[in-house]
């Protein structure tokens, strides 16, 4: 009988280390068209903490979301079936890297049940900076209110070893805050590209449910116009970095004059400019569905003027 969590640590070490490509690929390719190991690798246990499921070969699924197109599509869809019911298995963080559920958006062929996607919607919503959580801070400062806590008690906060004196109820708010990132509904990724951003990119949702979700992932319209920003320059900078020629491209032209046949020239290749162009529109149909604030006092004054 095959030892899965050895195999899962030899993989995880040929991957991370110094091993030449070639072991790699070829420790790999063995495992995934081997059925047994695969379907093997995906059974659910106990942590070792019994405190949440796990699965036996936690990097062997991660290279199974990551090589989707390789690997045998019933047992793909098992461990994607697994990934949407079990909120233990989605929020798995493998080596510091990505969730299991956010890599399965990486996929973008995926077809998604209507169930599957209220689950990932769910969890993303989970994220700080969403609607639901800046809710759910309103709740918990009227909470404080209620039961007469104020910042006109003041009290000593130690940050990095060194003390503050604050109010109670900013102690408290930070506190809270902490338990916040530190909880594992945190897991799908941080920051701009986190679940958020692979959700609005997934043509599962349609434009009108990314109409509502782009207001609802995003509570302050300064993070979502850095976020926005953030995609944009991702975009521009790996165009720009993508070969050494010289090039006059500015990011104005990028997202306003350039065409796909545009983008085709510079690259050469089809494959690539298929990928740089599909990020463009994305970034287009972000500034449809919610413009930033410029665009929207631009607007207004356009509209004043007539």
């Amino acid at each position: 009988m095959i030892d899965i969590e050895k195999l899962d640590n030899k993989l995880y070490s040929v991957k991370y280390s110094f091993y030449p490509k070639g072991d790699k690929e070829s420790l790999w390719h063995a495992i995934r068209n081997n059925r047994e190991i695969l379907k093997e690798a995906i059974k659910i246990k106990r942590n070792k903490w019994n405190n949440g499921d796990t699965i036996l070969g936690i990097n062997i699924a991660v290279e199974m979301l990551n090589d989707y197109e390789n690997v045998f599509e019933d047992i793909y869809n098992e461990l994607i079936n697994i990934i949407y019911i079990n909120r233990d298995i989605a929020r798995l963080v493998p080596n510091g890297g990505n969730s299991l559920l956010l890599l399965s958006l990486t996929n973008l062929n995926l077809k998604l049940t209507e169930d599957k996607k209220a689950f990932a919607v769910s969890e993303a919503m989970n994220k700080i900076g969403t609607m639901k959580y800046q809710q759910k801070e309103n709740a918990y400062a009227k909470m404080l209110d209620n039961e007469g806590i104020t910042n006109e008690e003041k009290t000593i906060i130690n940050i990095d070893g060194d003390n503050y004196i604050v109010g109670l109820k900013s102690k408290k708010e930070y506190f809270n805050y902490l338990a916040n990132i530190l909880s594992d509904t945190q897991a799908h990724g941080v920051g701009a590209f986190d679940i958020r951003y692979y959700i609005l990119k997934n043509s599962n949702w349609t434009m009108e449910e990314k109409q509502n979700l782009i207001w609802d992932f995003y509570a302050d319209s300064n993070t979502y116009d850095n976020y926005l920003e953030t995609w944009e320059s991702n975009v521009y900078n790996e165009l720009l970095n993508y070969n050494e020629r010289n090039t006059t491209i500015t990011r104005e032209d990028l997202f306003n004059k350039y065409t796909y046949e545009n983008i085709l020239v510079y690259c050469k290749k089809e494959i690539d400019t298929k990928r740089f162009w599909e990020e463009i529109e994305f970034c287009k149909e972000m500034h449809k569905l919610r413009p930033e604030q410029w665009e929207l006092t631009l607007s207004l004054r356009k509209k004043q003027l007539k």
